[in-house]
């Protein structure tokens, strides 16, 4: 409870400093860069389509939910969470964590850009922590995955962290991230590189395409994983960008990837890693009188502190949320699929 109160003391604190003061720092934030890709279906290998695994698969990810939110301020709770799966357990494959589950309030001031760039920071920081902490339950059958692209470093360049790389590496981890969606992978015409690979190159198996050259390990450019991109279910049309630790690069891809077709049957993601899938799932906050409880905290937390300040708020929000109400909604929660941020 502690860090919460933290987590509220610091929302109020910048809030009234938003509402006093402003907010036009940080405001222009670079987008992600396209990276053209070229594909050579030489390169492409099949993978073994396995039904059973020794080991498990340990996936960790992060959701956020928008308390309160005007056209320049946020205020989000932010969960992590883990799902570690063994398919060689057949009574109780699926465990979750960690328990409780740590929930922290975070706050955002400025355009909807760059806020939604600070909750990634902060989603990477919290996932990363999380991770360290499971490393040491994990042996050299077991994998951790990660939601995203392998960059790591600082966590104000919204970064993995550097750490859990480097403590991966030393206990030769099979670590890999893999991306729900990749917008910035095109081919040299400037189409979705993965859509034209589902349409053209479809097969009735489940493979690997490595190396792929324009997205290999560059420890300069804080990218500490090669570039993949994995079809691991052969009735499923999802293909994903898939980065291997450099240090496991220089191995037997096939070999090393094979092994999460054991978990990629699910029909809920078919296609998709389960422990994935149930990460996300797990770290989502869906009961409304939760969000209501968090909602009242934050009220509170700002009307203690300066009541001025929390109906200057409320005004904002009111005004700058006419269009949730078309929608029928009142709290921002409720239009999460139409405005993130």
């Amino acid at each position: 409870m502690s860090e919460l109160n933290d987590d509220l003391g610091s929302m109020a604190r910048a809030l009234k400093d938003y509402v006093d003061k402003g907010a036009l720092d940080g405001s222009a934030v670079e987008m992600e860069e396209p990276e053209p890709v070229s594909y050579f279906p030489q390169v492409q290998k099949p993978l073994d389509f396995l039904r059973a695994y020794e080991g498990k698969f340990v996936a960790v990810d992060c959701s956020t939910k928008p308390l309160m939110r005007g056209n320049r301020f946020g205020v989000y709770l932010i969960r992590a969470a883990y799902a570690s799966v063994n398919p060689s357990e057949k009574k109780n494959p699926v465990t979750w964590g960690p328990s409780p589950l740590q929930e922290r309030i975070s706050t955002a001031v400025g355009d909807d850009v760059s806020r939604g760039k600070k909750l990634e920071r902060i989603r990477f920081e919290y996932e990363s922590e999380l991770a360290e902490t499971l490393l040491p339950q994990l042996g050299s059958l077991d994998y951790l995955l990660l939601d995203g692209v392998s960059y790591f470093g600082r966590p104000e360049d919204r970064r993995f962290a550097l750490a859990l790389y480097e403590k991966a590496r030393k206990r030769n981890l099979k670590f890999m991230t893999i991306s729900k969606n990749s917008p910035s992978l095109i081919d040299a015409k400037g189409r979705d590189l993965i859509a034209k690979i589902a349409v053209e190159i479809s097969t009735a198996t489940a493979w690997v395409y490595h190396p792929v050259k324009e997205l290999k390990a560059n420890p300069h450019k804080s990218r500490f994983g090669d570039g993949s991109l994995v079809k691991l279910n052969p009735e499923s049309f999802r293909i994903f960008r898939c980065d291997i630790m450099d240090y496991l690069a220089e191995g037997n891809i096939v070999q090393l990837l094979s092994p999460l077709t054991s978990i990629s049957d699910d029909p809920r993601c078919l296609g998709y890693p389960v422990s994935l899938y149930l990460a996300h799932d797990f770290a989502k906050v869906s009961s409304n009188a939760k969000l209501l409880y968090y909602r009242d905290l934050v009220e509170k937390a700002l009307a203690d502190a300066d009541e001025e300040v929390l109906n200057s708020l409320k005004m904002e929000e009111f005004l700058s949320n006419f269009r949730s109400e078309l929608y029928g909604r009142k709290y921002p929660w409720e239009l999460e699929e139409q405005k993130f941020v």
